[in-house]
């Protein structure tokens, strides 16, 4: 399955690991997000992927185009504001066997992060995708093998010059 993540450039050299990029709770960007993350760690071991109670690395579905659709989503995820935020980061192109991949709805899930950050209302998450999800389709995985990562580029910004005449975004 293609994916592709974006991951800090330091996590390069954890590829060359045998053990490959893993999670580690210590680097999850926002602290509270902690319950919402083990609570997929617990969806990932009921489905066979068992990451040693580690988090998930997150990925996307397809391959890294190099377009503005992975620059737009990187900055919504990341925020990065300077040229050395941007610097930070590597776009990583994976080819992951199926198996080890667990796919949700990343609208569904964003909601269901809501729900337990703010405590309103049932957190039960509904962890089937349909064929066209309308919000785009997460990938999580228990780490990332070097053997898997056909590139790595830098992240580079959004860039305008490449919207159409509607406003949407090219490839």
């Amino acid at each position: 399955m293609r994916l592709w993540t974006v991951q800090h450039r330091a996590v390069l050299r954890s590829l060359e690991d045998a053990s490959g990029l893993v999670g580690d709770w210590d680097r999850i960007m926002v602290r509270s997000y902690r319950a919402c993350y083990e609570e997929m760690v617990a969806e990932m071991a009921r489905r066979g992927l068992d990451g040693g109670g580690r988090p998930p690395v997150w990925a996307w579905v397809g391959p890294d185009t190099r377009d503005n659709s992975v620059a737009l989503a990187a900055e919504m995820l990341l925020c990065p504001q300077t040229p050395e935020e941007y610097a930070r980061y590597v776009v990583l192109d994976l080819d992951v066997p199926d198996e080890v991949v667990l796919l949700s709805s990343c609208g569904r899930w964003n909601d269901f992060m809501n729900v337990i950050m703010m405590g309103e209302g049932s957190p039960d998450m509904d962890w089937a995708i349909g064929q066209e999800e309308p919000n785009g389709v997460q990938a999580c995985l228990t780490r990332v093998a070097a053997g898997w990562v056909l590139g790595v580029r830098p992240l580079e910004p959004f860039r305008p010059e490449e919207e159409d005449e509607e406003g949407g975004i090219s490839s």
